[in-house]
């Protein structure tokens, strides 16, 4: 969200829901027959901008987490983001795996485990 909120300085809730989870914005719009219809935005997307249409219904809630995250969230390049987990950290964690998984391993009775460890091996 911070990342999106820093590329898209003029941006609102509603437009990172519009990227970010399609099917939680409805589109509105008048079908030929003058009858307003409401579709998901995958189908019959408008070139017309502003975009017509309103949040679903969990989206609208009073209350909802993902607008009390959004109203939080400072606009922040991804880049200059505190990582996730350390990168280093996580192939130790592998490499540990892959030494228990070859000495004495247990996990070597599983046709499953078998085909995991040789698709470790082929890193």
């Amino acid at each position: 969200m911070s990342a999106f909120k820093a590329a898209n300085p003029d941006a609102v809730f509603e437009d990172f829901i519009r990227w970010h989870s399609p099917r939680d914005w409805e589109n509105d719009y008048f079908e030929e027959s003058g009858v307003l219809s409401t579709s998901d935005a995958t189908e019959g997307l408008k070139k017309d901008w502003p975009p017509q249409g309103r949040l679903s219904e969990r989206m609208s809630e009073h209350g909802n987490s993902w607008r009390n995250i959004w109203d939080d969230a400072p606009a922040l390049p991804a880049s200059e983001q505190k990582l996730l987990s350390d990168p280093n950290r996580e192939g130790e964690k592998v490499k540990l795996f892959r030494v228990h998984l070859c000495n004495g391993s247990y996990g070597l009775q599983s046709p499953a485990f078998i085909l995991f460890w040789y698709s470790l091996t082929k890193i």
